[in-house]
């Protein structure tokens, strides 16, 4: 069947029926001539694929016609019902197509979406320029899917408490031993909150088994008096967005293709409008596919909310405190507030028992459904700051001390050279430790030089500082009460108890004087006089007032606390007063005139001496390295009137030591060597050691001696390739005898050369020395020459030290120390 269209035929319709207001269908339809009997002849559609139904005759107002499966109908009304021009329907399932036939033509409504009712339909004009009677309708529908849902709802009552305890006074400040009452209060609150659950089903059907599926669904809820919607959703896909709990059921005879299970709760803490909602609806939209046709529709249900809760929890409040001794000390009744309980601590807090932080702790139970309960607590700190008097004292002492001093000057001497006098006027021990250890301390030293010769006097200065008298014994001092600004102690009797305590056993009391006592502290002093230097402790006392304090802070005393102070120790230090605490000490060099015609000088050795002391001195005593004051002995001091032969050849120089006090007196020690220089009066002179000639030259570190130029330092010393110089200064390693025998032969050749006389078999044993190393290398030797070395190095040496030949020349313990450097 051809589709026949002709617009103006439309257009008069249409204007037609705007005018008698009959116009209200929600599609415009198409006109065709002809009959139609099938969905089958839909124009232009082709094969009709879904479902569709003819009534055969006009439809009877209200009748309901069956889609084919039990429970899915459409009814046809007209409107009104008076006549048969305008129909309206109402179905179960949405219509696709509802052809209207009237007169040789008929209506076609397409509903491209599908819509499940519609009113005003009709057939073409007839003749009469109105729409023809209905003689039959056609329905045309795809099988869709139906949901279906339910909605009830209840809700609860649950009354939550909270609880706050505080403490009054909650911060204490009092001193030790006293004590404090505490009241307490308990103030509960209680928090009403309704929950509310509206919770159903939802059933998606394909009630012609028609091949849809559920693909997704969002139900949503609203409360009639409000606008606040809530919604869940489930999608086929699944994933952490779904909040319906969805399940798709194997085939069933009931053609369910997806059920669900819902449950909305919420809180009208959340919500307030809660409270005064009576109930809502809630609507689920539920979109189904089937090859590649997507379709989206709704199901929806009622709720109501009942005045009154079905569950109540929470209608009283139970309180225990830790403090006290009943299980429940007190109860709440929800609607008897305020809900306030004041109540006093059983007993007292006291410095210094609960010194710190004291708490406890106030607990109550509500229930929280039929067998649950909850609890609140809260507690209550009493901050304790216990404070103390404190009460120290000084102790000092004090008296007068005089000094006396002694000083002391001595010469150090070798071993050698103190045995010459057969150690007259020396100390019997020799020095133990230090650069001149092994030497000794002489009071007159007698010296043998060569005429060239010098010696490195060394002395040891020394005074020694002691008591010689101590008077005026006395201690005094201050006692000193203090305690923090926060408290106010009252004090009975208002002066504190004093009292000496002596290690012999005695003791005395002293009566302090204190001045007026201010808010932190009381301030006292003493003083008493000693019979001796007693020694002992001195300890304070004082006695103060306890309170015992209410909850309001009113004090009244019950008792007394002593308090008492530190031991202050009784001991005499240093005197107060000292005489002849400090001397100058100083000492003058070869001063005497007439004795020598060497240069004395005077020095200072310490402007002031506080102390006893010790030093030794030698070389260039003056600080200033323009000045020169040596402590050498030269034998060229030797006045020319002394030399020659039967005269003594010998002369003195003296050393004095003095200090003097800051009363005037003064004291001094002297030392003197006595210098003999018996070349110059006879023929033999004397030897030196090694170690004299070695440090002696004109590169030091001793006073140049000119016998030295009878060789030179610099003279190469036989095929050695070095200097005399520099092989006195090579140490024999290991035991190299070439230089030990070098050592002692230049030794001797120098001593011969400054006037010593050489005995024959030195003389043989010099020559024999040089004619050894005459061609020779300073490698060690070994064998025979060693051994002749060394025999060669003893004898030279013997004459060197005196043993054999005219004998020791005096050599200063300086020079031994620096030759060993």
């Amino acid at each position: 069947m051809s589709r026949y269209r002709p617009w103006r035929p439309l257009l008069a319709a249409a204007l037609l029926l705007a005018s008698s207001g009959a116009w209200a269908a929600s599609v415009l339809p198409t006109t065709y001539p002809g009959n139609f009997t099938s969905c089958d002849d839909l124009p232009g559609v082709g094969s009709w694929q879904g479902l569709g139904y003819s009534t055969g005759s006009a439809p009877i107002n209200g009748q309901s016609y069956t889609l084919g499966v039990p429970g899915q109908s459409i009814v046809f009304n007209y409107t009104p019902p008076s006549q048969m021009q305008y129909i309206g329907f109402d179905a179960t399932m949405p219509m696709d197509y509802v052809v209207v036939k009237g007169g040789n033509a008929y209506n076609v409504f397409h509903y491209a979406s599908g819509v499940a009712n519609d009113t005003n339909l009709y057939s073409p004009d007839n003749g009469s320029g109105q729409p023809a009677g209905v003689s039959h309708v056609t329905f045309c529908f795809t099988p869709r899917p139906t949901g279906a849902k339910t909605a009830d709802a209840s809700w609860k009552r649950y009354t939550d408490w909270s609880i706050d305890k505080t403490a009054t006074p909650n911060q204490i400040v009092m001193l030790d031993g006293d004590s404090h009452q505490v009241d307490y209060t308990v103030t509960a609150s209680a928090l009403t909150r309704q929950l509310y659950r509206v919770s159903g089903t939802i059933t998606v059907r394909d009630p012609f088994g028609f091949g849809w599926n559920a693909s997704s669904v969002v139900d949503t809820m609203q409360f009639g008096n409000a606008p606040n919607q809530f919604s869940l959703q489930w999608t086929a896909q699944g994933g952490d967005t779904d909040t319906l709990d969805c399940s798709k059921p194997a085939p069933n005879a009931d053609k369910v293709i997806l059920n669900c299970s819902y449950a909305f709760d919420l809180s009208s803490l959340s919500f307030p409008f809660l409270t005064s909602a009576s109930g809502g609806v809630n609507a689920a939209g539920i979109t189904a596919t089937r090859s590649g046709q997507s379709y989206t529709f709704s199901a929806s249900a009622p709720f109501s909310i009942s005045a009154d809760p079905n569950e109540s929890y929470g209608d009283s409040f139970a309180v225990d405190d830790s403090m006290l001794p009943d299980s429940v000390d007190h109860s709440f009744a929800l609607g008897s507030g305020p809900y306030v309980w004041t109540y006093p601590r059983p007993n007292p807090l006291t410095c210094n028992a609960d010194q710190g932080n004291s708490t406890n702790t106030a607990t109550g139970t509500w229930s929280t459904g039929a067998n649950t309960n909850a609890g609140a607590s809260d507690s209550a700190t009493v901050q304790v700051a216990c404070r103390t008097v404190s009460v120290s004292k000084t102790a000092q002492t004090r008296y007068d001390r005089d000094y006396a001093w002694t000083p002391d000057k001595h010469v150090v001497v070798s071993p050698a050279d103190a045995k010459v006098t057969g150690m007259q006027g020396c100390l019997a021990d020799p020095i133990a430790t230090g650069d001149y250890a092994g030497n000794y301390l002489c009071d007159d030293v007698d010296v043998t030089l060569n005429a060239g010769g010098s010696y490195e006097t060394v002395y040891r200065l020394a005074a020694t500082r002691t008591t010689e008298a101590e008077s005026d014994f006395g201690v005094s001092g201050d006692i000193q009460v203090s305690w923090p600004a926060d408290v106010s102690p009252v004090f009975s009797p208002s002066a504190p108890s004093d009292t000496l305590s002596f290690d012999d056993g005695g003791s005395q009391s002293v009566v302090p004087t204190c001045d007026a006592q201010t808010a932190t502290s009381l301030h006292c002093s003493y003083s008493a006089a000693l019979s001796g230097k007693l020694g002992g402790t001195n300890q304070a006392t004082i006695q103060r007032v306890q309170q015992c304090y209410d909850a309001q802070g009113n004090a009244s005393a019950c008792g007394f606390k002593r308090y008492s102070s530190n031991q202050a120790v009784v001991a005499f230090g240093d005197p107060a007063v000292e005489t002849d605490r400090c001397v100058a000490l100083t000492d003058l060099f070869n001063g005497t005139a007439g004795l020598n015609l060497g240069a004395g000088f005077g020095w200072t050795v310490q402007p002031l001496l506080c102390g006893s002391f010790a030093q030794f001195v030698t070389g260039d005593v003056d600080p200033d390295p323009g000045i020169v004051r040596s402590l050498d002995v030269a034998a060229a001091w030797l006045p020319p009137a002394d030399t020659g032969p039967g005269l003594s050849c010998e002369f003195m120089v003296p050393n004095v030591l003095t200090l003097n006090s800051d009363n005037g007196a003064s004291k001094s020690d002297e030392a003197v060597l006595s210098v003999r220089v018996p070349e110059l009066c006879a023929s033999g002179g004397c030897t030196y050691t090694l170690g004299y000639w070695k440090t002696h030259s004109k590169y030091g570190p001793a006073p140049y001696d000119a016998t030295w130029a009878k060789i030179g330092e610099d003279t190469l010393f036989f095929g050695s390739g070095q200097t005399w110089y520099h092989v006195f200064w090579t140490p024999p390693k290991g035991g190299n005898a070439y230089y030990i025998l070098a050592h002692q032969y230049m030794a001797a050749r120098l001593n011969v050369e400054a006037g010593a006389t050489a005995p024959a078999q030195v003389a043989s044993a010099i020559a024999q020395a040089g004619a050894w190393f005459a061609g020779r290398s300073s490698a060690a030797p070994k064998g025979p020459a060693r051994e002749t070395a060394i025999a060669l190095a003893g004898t030279l040496g013997a004459y060197n030290e005196g043993a054999t030949g005219p004998g020791h020349c005096s050599t200063s313990p300086a020079t031994l120390a620096k030759a060993g450097q």
